[in-house]
């Protein structure tokens, strides 16, 4: 044995290697705890070596880590990180009680446990890591965890006697579930002061796993008060992102009844919001929660106005579709802020809601934007108007500009090449209403040139104001084709349209006389 030992320290390394080897087959504690002294001096070879071998070195590492001096202690802690030999948590965790931490090297111990608890961590998180021990412990990892569970939770129920107890609780907090039976039993079951400082932990901690069990409590029955009040409470960056990033499209039933359990959350109310800070791809997040809170009005509204003046295109929508208590006005108002933006993106946003908000003269405003020179603004308003078809003019023209009729007369023809004829068959339509509408509609656009023939046939309706709304038209035009149609009113029998009929002739031939030319 004493050989073996001393051989750790000659230069040849395939001496030294051969010695651990040895000393590995014999399973010596002592041998083995003068292997790990030398950890930082090993080779590489030999480092992997040792990593192959935690099973064989599990007792020398406790000897080191429970009973060795600083030196022993440092190279156990450097083994266990360097090799996440999550099996020795507890015996970290045993260094906490009885006031030994200040005998040994409390930070490298809490940093040493609260890295091998991440690491723990993160391989339920992501499973997919490959390595020689990875593949072990996907293994045994239920157990490794279950173990490591009751080692802190039996730590937690003397708090008196722990060093640190803050990072116990944590680290239990970090590994349990919400239907684990040490995290109901802290939770539930211990006395006063550990609840304090579990309450603490769930209000201070920073750690993800800490954050997404308070998240998780919202999907179960019953769910524990304090996690409820730590989403209530927090306001510290970290919590905020994770919560919306965590925060599901569609929440269950469940879900939507613990969330109204959480009341009132403080960085959402009105004299404390500061949504400038929060990520843009997050601000629909935001939006759903408010929707999920029994949350007070005022600052509904203000965080929708915000949103409205603000957010990205997509938290606008969210905001206008979630959160319905603004009035119209106001969300006119911030529309047309966003028209006239700077930013491209609001531009287009707001083009894209003319529309939809009825926006008084919506048409118009889309109508200007097709010129826009900027190309998402032109995009938006050309999908805007997709279905602006004569159907849709027809039913809106009179809230038309009389100014920009003559353009969207063009703007229609550009976008519907058959809006000539289908001018026609409205004027063809069975309803008198329809007919007149169609007819006044293509004379305020300046179509009604390109649509004599059927102002023609309008001329033998039975109805008369379809027959002098028709005239009147008519009359209007210098055309022949025009003045042609009206011969037929002559002999009309409502005599306001023979009156109409005969003025526009009279006009027609007196311009064409030899004294007017």
């Amino acid at each position: 044995m004493n050989v073996l030992i001393l051989a750790l320290d000659v230069e040849d390394p395939e001496i030294r290697e051969q010695a651990v080897f040895a000393l590995l087959e014999q399973q010596s504690t002592r041998g083995l705890v003068e292997v790990i002294r030398r950890y930082a001096t090993h080779t590489s070879e030999i480092r992997k070596l040792l990593e192959t071998q935690s099973n064989a070195l599990d007792s020398a590492i406790r000897q080191c880590l429970q009973h060795g001096n600083r030196e022993l202690q440092y190279c156990g802690l450097e083994f266990v990180r360097s090799t996440s030999d999550f099996r020795q948590i507890p015996s970290l965790v045993a260094l906490f009680k009885n006031q030994r931490l200040v005998n040994h090297q409390p930070d490298l111990v809490s940093q040493t446990l609260r890295y091998l608890v991440s690491k723990l961590y993160e391989y339920f998180l992501d499973t997919s890591s490959d390595s020689v021990y990875s593949r072990t412990f996907l293994r045994n990892a239920q157990k490794i965890r279950r173990d490591n569970l009751n080692a802190l939770a039996s730590a937690t129920e003397n708090l008196s006697d722990l060093d640190r107890p803050e990072e116990i609780i944590e680290s239990l907090l970090i590994l349990g579930n919400v239907g684990d039976p040490a995290i109901r039993k802290i939770l539930w079951h211990s006395n006063d002061e550990t609840r304090e400082l579990v309450e603490k932990v769930l209000k201070e901690s920073k750690h993800i796993g800490v954050m997404q069990l308070i998240c998780d409590f919202t999907e179960v029955n019953y769910p524990n008060s304090k996690a409820l009040e730590a989403i209530a409470q927090r306001e510290d960056p970290e919590f905020i992102a994770h919560l919306l990033r965590w925060l599901p499209e569609r929440v269950s039933d469940l879900q939507l009844s613990n969330f109204k359990q959480v009341g009132k959350v403080v960085w959402l109310r009105s004299d404390r919001q500061d949504f400038s800070k929060i990520p843009q791809v997050l601000q629909t997040a935001v939006i759903r929660l408010i929707s999920l809170l029994d949350l007070d009005l005022v600052s509904k509204k203000q965080a929708q106005k915000w949103m409205l003046q603000n957010g990205t295109p997509a938290a606008k929508e969210a905001a206008i579709g979630i959160l319905r208590n603004l009035d119209t006005t106001e969300v006119t108002e911030m529309v047309l802020q966003s028209l006239d933006s700077e930013d491209p993106v609001q531009q287009a946003w707001a083009t894209c809601q003319l529309r939809a908000q009825h926006v008084p003269d919506a048409i118009n405003l889309l109508v200007d934007k097709i010129d826009s020179p900027v190309e998402e603004v032109r995009a938006a308003a050309r999908e805007e108007l997709s279905s602006f078809d004569v159907d849709y003019v027809l039913e809106h023209f009179e809230e038309f500009n009389p100014q920009v009729c003559p353009s969207v007369g063009k703007l229609l023809q550009k976008l519907n090449p058959r809006c000539i004829l289908d001018f026609s068959r409205a004027m063809a339509h069975p309803l008198r209403k329809r007919r007149i509408q169609a007819a006044r509609c293509a004379h305020m656009l300046k179509l009604h040139d390109q649509l004599i023939p059927a102002l023609g046939s309008l001329l033998e309706d039975p109805d008369d104001l379809v027959r002098r709304t028709s005239a009147e038209i008519l009359a209007s035009m210098t055309e022949p084709e025009a003045k042609q149609a009206l011969v037929t009113l002559i002999t009309d029998e409502n005599a306001r349209i023979r009156e109409i009929a005969l003025k526009a002739l009279r006009v027609h031939r007196n311009s064409e006389s030899p004294g007017n030319s």
